[in-house]
């Protein structure tokens, strides 16, 4: 059976590539993305739009042991310059909390300089969180009004639940004062060739 013919800058396949959507933003606080192992090559998965957009990302696989230890150290030895985006007990809403952020300060003297995200199922986000005790000593943050969710193309039983892509572009537009325009283009590229659920 022959390999599909794949693009080598998006890397989609030709028949679905997206390059003529992309646009990149250049964000001045960096995004890195923690990925479960198993959305690394889900088709639908979203972070890989983003890192086709973003100036400044990182994406770290779960599987990844270097990458995720040095992740874990930098998060241990200066965990007031990530920000943390992941509903859980002692979150605070965003919403509350941007203006601050866009200054690249949580009201201490260190300058907030990572944007923190985990891409996977709802299910599989909460069991990495849960898994590494050194994330839950990070400030977190939740969205306290629901987003506009426009992930046709794959289904969720959380309510007001969204992708990556969706989360980055809210809190980017406003920690960097971005459009997110951008992203959702790419996003609506991307979808175009799915029928929507």
């Amino acid at each position: 059976m022959l390999k599909r013919a794949m693009c080598n800058k998006c890397e989609y396949p030709l028949r679905t590539c997206v390059c003529s959507a992309v646009s990149q933003i250049k964000n001045k606080i960096e995004v890195i993305i923690l990925q479960d192992k198993n959305e690394v090559n889900d088709a639908k998965n979203t972070a890989r739009l983003v890192a086709l957009c973003l100036t400044d990302i990182s994406i770290i696989k779960s599987d990844d042991i270097a990458r995720l230890t040095q992740l874990q150290n930098s998060c241990l030895s200066d965990p007031r310059s990530f920000a943390l985006f992941f509903p859980c007990n002692n979150s605070q809403a965003f919403e509350h909390h941007f203006a601050s952020l866009q200054n690249n300060n949580l009201g201490t003297s260190t300058a907030v300089k990572h944007l923190l995200f985990i891409d996977g199922t709802w299910r599989k986000a909460k069991r990495l969180y849960l898994r590494h005790q050194w994330l839950q000593s990070l400030p977190s943050f939740h969205f306290n009004e629901p987003l506009e969710r426009r992930y046709r193309i794959r289904k969720t039983s959380i309510n007001n639940g969204i992708s990556t892509l969706e989360a980055v572009a809210y809190v980017v537009s406003k920690t960097d004062d971005m459009p997110s325009k951008p992203l959702y283009d790419l996003f609506e590229k991307m979808q175009s060739f799915w029928p929507s659920n």
